[in-house]
């Protein structure tokens, strides 16, 4: 008998989950609006319905009998829930969807992982005056709810504050709050792919990312594997393994974003889905030869074992964001297409436009992919130095 996935949303991983089931003989059903779904024309069935709308979701869902519900959003994390514990199919518990959809509380959930340090942290109350009371600057003002560097500052003033705050207020949904937190200005950013079965979290890749830096910190490419000593590397693995089954993800993929400054682990999120930009498809599966978007679909229908990283490939591969923050790479775009390097080459404009949030189709990239090394211009310019 098909197996069918449910998939909750229709944006651009949607596609990606949609030709994946095409590949392995499972049926896609997408719930999401009609207006702007990408997958639309790439699953085999479109269930037109707002993804707030859980209830009709699961009752459809088990009417047409889904083995597996996947989400593709932060929006979708906690209907995917939802809906995958109605039906009794794999997945994290509503509860610890709330839960890690809200900066504030996965903090919270995770505060006594060892190993894995905190920046100070508070919620903003209403009241500019007592928020300011005894913040320490630089900090982040920034929705807990909202991802891609959405209504994103570094305030390093009081002067700045209401406007981050007011910056924050129009980005957030309507049932976002707000929290600050102290900044960590130095180190490396990285991003930890892994997958949940049964309890146990392996991690599949460890990303390092160009950041803009202050105020807006967006991401401006993505480079796997992280240029880590071995040795934090694995404390990186060792922490965010635990950490993620301390908050619930027992079931599933999980996209947490981490600090390292002076060899230690600082958190800056969670996110119960697989990777945007780029990071989970294609690059987790280019550089190391294990099929992620794969392994999460058959998470999802209960029919995956947990792999085994030392199987997995030593391959390099990022992406790298075209745009007015790092203009010096726009003469490598321009003559890039058959440089036995590059992967993959995305232009929808000519010139150079300034990034304010993470957003993959509407911005030049390419993507580049060997097996033994990084293109030699990528050396020297992490963190978005040019």
């Amino acid at each position: 008998m098909t197996k069918k996935l449910a998939i909750i949303g229709a944006g651009h991983l949607a596609k990606i989950y949609a030709d994946r089931c095409k590949e392995l003989g499972v049926e896609s059903h997408c719930f999401a609006w009609g207006k702007g779904a990408i997958a639309r024309d790439s699953v085999d069935v479109f269930h037109e319905i707002s993804v707030t709308e859980v209830d009709e979701i699961l009752s459809i869902c088990r009417e047409i009998g889904i083995d597996g519900v996947v989400a593709t959003t932060e929006l979708t994390v906690y209907p995917c829930a939802y809906v995958a514990d109605g039906l009794g199919t794999p997945g994290i518990a509503p509860e610890v969807a709330r839960g890690i959809t809200n900066k504030y509380r996965n903090r919270e959930a995770s505060k006594d992982v060892e190993g894995l340090l905190q920046p100070q942290y508070r919620l903003y109350d209403g009241d500019i005056s007592s928020f300011s009371d005894g913040l320490e600057y630089p900090v982040v003002i920034k929705p807990t709810s909202e991802g891609g560097k959405r209504g994103v500052t570094v305030v390093c003033n009081q002067n700045d504050l209401k406007e981050a705050v007011a910056y924050a207020e129009k980005e957030k949904k309507r049932t976002s709050e707000i929290i600050a937190e102290s900044f960590i200005p130095e180190g490396m950013e990285c991003s930890v792919e892994s997958i949940s079965v049964d309890g146990m979290a392996c991690i599949v890749q460890v990303t390092e990312k160009w950041s803009s830096g202050a105020p807006h910190c967006v991401e401006l490419g993505h480079h796997q594997p992280a240029s880590l000593p071995f040795d934090i590397r694995r404390k990186v693995e060792d922490v965010v393994s635990r950490a993620v089954i301390a908050i619930g993800v027992l079931s599933g993929p999980c996209h947490t974003e981490v600090k390292i400054v002076d060899d230690e682990v600082y958190l800056v999120e969670f996110n119960a889905r697989p990777g945007g930009d780029g990071i989970s498809y294609p690059l987790t599966e280019l550089s190391t030869g294990y099929p992620y978007i794969t392994a999460i679909i058959r998470c999802a229908m209960g029919d995956l074992a947990l792999p085994d990283p030392d199987s997995f490939a030593k391959n390099y591969a990022g992406i790298c964001f075209v745009v007015a923050q790092t203009r010096w790479l726009k003469s490598i775009f321009d003559c890039c297409a058959d440089e036995p390097w590059c992967y993959e080459r995305h232009k929808v404009t000519d010139g150079v436009e300034a990034l304010s949030h993470n957003g993959i189709l509407g911005t030049n990239y390419f993507i580049y992919f060997d097996r033994k090394s990084r293109p030699s211009f990528i050396d020297g310019h992490f963190n978005g130095k040019a």
